[in-house]
């Protein structure tokens, strides 16, 4: 299956795809991308993938029985099965070597990895023809950072789009690093990285786990940009990961990190 390119369904194909963007993803997640239920027809097709060996399973036990679903992601084998079929050349042989540690990396990591799966989709939801670009979509373009965001995201508002540079803060992050990730994109605009693109700076958006570390991550941000002195030039909003899983039709959940008073929405923004 994984030598012959008419061996590979379509459908098997979009799950190939979703799972080298994204890197890890579970079975809702993927329903979710896919539009369709997590029943136990997806459940098949990822047990076919897994047969073949194109993609791997990750589910530690004492996890499974918190309840925390199975993290699946691409083998090297299926990396090189997507790269060998027709407009997937951009697949370097540098991500698939790196992709061997895929069933090795902490659980953190993987954690992480599907809480930025889970945030973009519910963005996705929200926002008709918003783009989403995650790190491996990312590392083809030079005109983004060498440590680039969690993802970056495009909206089309009037006749220009909107871009952002999203993070997902967690409540254990030490404040030191929260402070060397805003100072390197300061650093990277002020010394013109973003130059190529023609367009206005992206905005930061920020979401973290709980209220209080959004209030911890504000004042944070607030300080680097001061000492920067690029509080004029680069915005940077923040939300909880709450508010975006339950935000209603108006998507009025940002605040600005210098005014939270007032709740906008990302065209708003």
């Amino acid at each position: 299956m994984a030598d012959k390119r008419s061996a590979l369904k379509q459908g098997q194909i979009d799950i190939l795809e979703l799972l080298y963007k994204y890197r890890f993803g579970s079975r809702q997640l993927l329903a979710d991308s896919l539009g369709i239920k997590a029943g136990s027809s997806l459940y098949e097709k990822l047990e076919v993938l897994i047969k073949h060996e194109l993609i791997g399973k990750r589910q530690e036990k004492h996890l499974k029985l918190l309840g925390i679903p199975a993290a699946y992601y691409l083998t090297p084998k299926g990396l090189r099965t997507l790269q060998a079929l027709p407009d997937h050349d951009f697949i370097t042989d540098g991500t698939i070597k790196a992709s061997y540690k895929d069933k090795s990396v902490s659980q953190t990591f993987v954690s992480h990895t599907l809480k930025v799966y889970q945030l973009t989709n519910a963005l996705n939801r929200q926002y008709r023809g918003l783009k989403v670009y995650l790190r491996r979509d990312m590392s083809r373009y030079s005109y983004f950072p060498s440590n680039p965001p969690d993802a970056f995201v495009s909206l089309k508002v009037g006749d220009a789009p909107k871009r952002f540079f999203l993070d997902i803060i967690p409540d254990s992050l030490p404040r030191y690093v929260l402070d060397r990730r805003i100072t390197g994109y300061g650093q990277f605009f002020d010394e013109g990285g973003w130059e190529a693109t023609n367009s206005e700076l992206p905005a930061l958006l920020l979401v973290t786990e709980k209220g209080t570390t959004e209030t911890r991550t504000r004042r944070a941000v607030r300080a680097v940009l001061g000492r920067l002195d690029m509080d004029d030039d680069t915005e940077a909003y923040t939300t909880t990961f709450a508010a975006v899983e339950n935000m209603d039709d108006s998507g009025k959940i940002w605040t600005d990190v210098d005014d939270f008073d007032d709740l906008l929405n990302l065209s708003g923004l």
